[in-house]
């Protein structure tokens, strides 16, 4: 009774996101927003069903990601394998009961949390307001008591929250100039530690790009009693907690069981399998 009550919900909040997406299939392909936000100037391009965020360089005039991509016809799927993979801070923690997301953008990780997980509060930080109104209108994403965006810079915000939680995820990055430094000190993990409660974990999106991806992996691991990372094609992502989530032959087990449990669109399993020891990862 309790999974058919959960794949109920899940297929009216579905049906929900669906009429919410709707007004993007009458729209052509190109770009259908181009804006300059107070720090950075994005475009979001439309391809077929594929709705894409992306930052335009100001040195180059290149596009920078994307930062964020949605398939409107498979909208809880996460198309990034970076933000599947975040979805791993779950084996930590299969149960949270409040997640930090510091990089909100798109805001596709915290619209899956959001969508499967009915308990969870989720508090988005990001530094530009317009991010929920993009986030509502090309992403999908709908505000409540359970989905919040606050406005703020990603430290200022762990500084001044009373507020302590099971999982961080930091994903925030703008363009090729600006790599936010600041959130990759031992300060700022510091910080993270004394907003995370007992047993919590963080979990990073760190680009491979970065000039000084090496320096800040090494901050990481000093940072944390455990670190574990799953290598992707251009970026790292490495976790931080003060416990391993099970032992390494544990891992697919319960990947597959969070999937199981939440019926996400995802097969966790194939990302469990590639976690590995940080202090194993060769750095360059």
């Amino acid at each position: 009774m309790a999974s058919e009550r959960a794949l109920s919900r899940l297929e009216a909040y579905s049906a929900a996101l669906a009429r919410r997406l709707a007004w993007l299939r009458t729209l052509p392909d190109g770009v259908i927003d181009d804006r300059l936000l107070t720090q950075v100037r994005l475009r979001v391009i439309k391809d077929g069903t594929c709705i894409s965020l992306f930052f335009l360089n100001p040195e180059t005039g290149a596009l920078d990601g994307p930062m964020s991509r949605i398939d409107i016809e498979r909208p809880l799927y996460l198309l990034a394998p970076y933000t599947r993979a975040l979805l791993l801070t779950l084996l930590w923690h299969p149960a949270p009961q409040r997640i930090c997301v510091l990089g909100f953008g798109g805001g596709r990780i915290s619209l899956a949390l959001h969508a499967y997980l009915p308990d969870v509060i989720i508090d988005n930080v990001d530094v530009d307001p317009a991010f929920a109104a993009i986030a509502a209108s090309y992403f999908g994403v709908h505000f409540d008591e359970r989905q919040r965006l606050h406005i703020a810079d990603a430290q200022e915000y762990l500084r001044s929250t009373s507020h302590r939680y099971d999982i961080i995820i930091l994903d925030a990055f703008s363009d090729a100039r600006d790599h936010l430094d600041h959130l990759a000190t031992a300060e700022f993990y510091a910080l993270c530690r004394a907003r995370l409660r007992p047993g919590g974990v963080i979990g990073v999106n760190m680009l491979y790009s970065d000039p000084h991806f090496s320096a800040k992996v090494k901050v990481f691991r000093s940072a944390w009693r455990t670190t574990l990372a799953v290598p992707l094609r251009h970026s790292l992502v490495v976790f931080g907690a003060g416990r391993a989530p099970a032992s390494v032959a544990d891992l697919g087990a319960r990947a597959f069981n969070v999937v199981k449990r939440y019926g996400f669109d995802a097969d966790l399993s194939d990302m469990a399998a590639t976690l590995q020891p940080l202090r194993l990862i060769e750095l360059w």
